[in-house]
């Protein structure tokens, strides 16, 4: 009789328990050996980091005996402008170090998904987790939770806005060179830019001319109507697929409460800018037919990436300002000189009533406790939609939000976003307002 070879059930039995126990044991101490390493490897790149920056600090004081860090919070796009060399790994784009006396004061430094603090210039260490954004840090004295100033946006995480009826957010902005002009900051943004708005009109004028961009079956095939078109920038002929323009939505999402998706519809190429972007965003130098800060604060305005996607209005439900932006947010802009959008001006009201722009279009809750209502019919940035391709939002001068023609003429308040590392100085009241240190 032959002896048979192998294990029996329950030695298969017993010898997985052994090998589960053993598992059990090793892969936590496996992973917490990966961890460790990890967290060390961070720690490094971040000596590494602080390290580069005494050095440049070193060698640019050796090149010249009075150089001096400016003290500020500054983003690592910022530091890398500055000429600065790092030998090992560079933290991701949401790192910030502040800086103070010359010396790396405090800051966070992003690896992956590692944080490495920085308090009264050391290293604290690593943990799992994400720096939280140093606008929170560079303006937190500033930061209220009720009445007029300043609050943490609640619909984009990282930005601080200004809410109520007269916030201190006041900034003079010298236009011409010389003389001082009031703006008021509007925003406080993750990337570190200032967002400001022209405190009064430049003057009345078209969102879009009339007959000037009307479908000529190529370059334009969007824009169908003579009444001037709701597209703010295109300049390249690229396809409108996908975005929330004129009937590119199912108005059932605006109407179901139970719809939870946009859905496409039809698109088309555009062929040029809207006119007031053109006028704007000029570049000549007769002073009739431009818009000065175009040309004298070209260096300090940044190119930025602005929301210019169509908001839709559903009377049957109030989608709320997270859906409106949602909608704004669609279409993108990159460019230096527009207007606020429509929910920049909803969430600048500290009123209970003011929830979206569905409260604004149905009464005039929005206009109270809002510094951004200036009793004025205003051209507003974002696109009317609602099947039309040529109406565009504005806020009236009794206090709603309205649609009218892209070419009909209305008061125009240009904003732009001041560029990252810009410093301020004043207390942003009405008597001493804001002013830019470093220009």
């Amino acid at each position: 009789m032959k002896r048979r070879n192998g294990f029996t059930l329950i030695e298969l039995l017993a010898i997985i328990v052994i090998l589960a126990i053993i598992a059990v044991i090793t892969v936590p101490l496996i992973l917490g050996i990966i961890d460790n390493a990890k967290e060390k490897s961070v720690i490094d790149s971040a000596y590494g980091y602080k390290d580069a920056i005494n050095k440049l600090y070193t060698s640019n004081l050796l090149a010249d005996s009075e150089y001096e860090m400016e003290d500020n919070i500054y983003t690592i796009s910022e530091l890398n402008t500055q000429g600065l060399s790092v030998s090992g790994r560079e933290p991701d784009s949401n790192s910030w170090i502040q800086i103070e006396d010359n010396e790396v004061k405090i800051g966070c430094l992003q690896y992956d998904d590692y944080k490495v603090d920085i308090t009264n210039g050391e290293i604290v260490g690593a943990q799992k987790s994400e720096c939280e954004s140093f606008i929170m840090t560079k303006y937190s004295s500033l930061i209220v939770t009720e009445g007029d100033g300043l609050y943490k946006s609640t619909t984009d995480p990282g930005r601080l806005i200004y809410r109520g009826a007269n916030p201190n957010n006041y900034i003079n902005i010298k236009e011409d060179g010389t003389n001082n002009t009031l703006y008021r900051i509007v925003s406080y943004e993750p990337d570190g830019t200032i967002k400001v708005v022209r405190d009064e009109s430049i003057g009345s004028k078209a969102w879009d001319a009339q007959n000037v961009r009307v479908s000529d079956g190529t370059n334009n095939t969007y824009c169908t109507d003579s009444y001037g078109c709701n597209v703010w920038g295109n300049g390249s002929n690229t396809l409108y697929s996908g975005s929330p323009l004129g009937d590119n939505f199912h108005y059932v999402y605006y109407e179901s409460a139970n719809a939870t998706t946009l859905t496409n519809g039809p698109f088309g190429k555009v062929g040029s800018d809207s006119t007031l972007n053109q006028y704007l965003n000029s570049k000549t130098n007769n002073a009739t037919n431009s818009w000065q800060p175009a040309i004298l604060l070209d260096n300090y305005i940044d190119n930025h990436q602005w929301s210019v996607g169509g908001v839709y209005y559903a009377s049957a439900i109030d989608k709320g300002i997270a859906k409106e932006k949602e909608e704004e947010n669609q279409l993108k802009w990159t460019g230096k000189n527009a207007l606020l959008n429509i929910t920049e001006f909803v969430e600048a009201s500290t009123n209970s009533g003011c929830t979206s722009v569905n409260a604004g279009k149905s009464g005039k809750a929005c206009k109270e406790l809002n510094w951004t209502f200036k009793g004025i019919n205003e051209w507003i940035l974002s696109p009317y939609l609602n099947n039309r391709r040529y109406s565009v939002w504005f806020m009236s001068s009794a206090g709603f939000f309205l649609f009218s023609n892209a070419c009909t003429a209305y008061e125009v308040r240009p904003a732009f976003y001041l560029k990252s590392g810009i410093s301020l100085i004043g207390d942003g009241t009405s008597q001493n307002p804001y002013s830019i240190s470093n220009i």
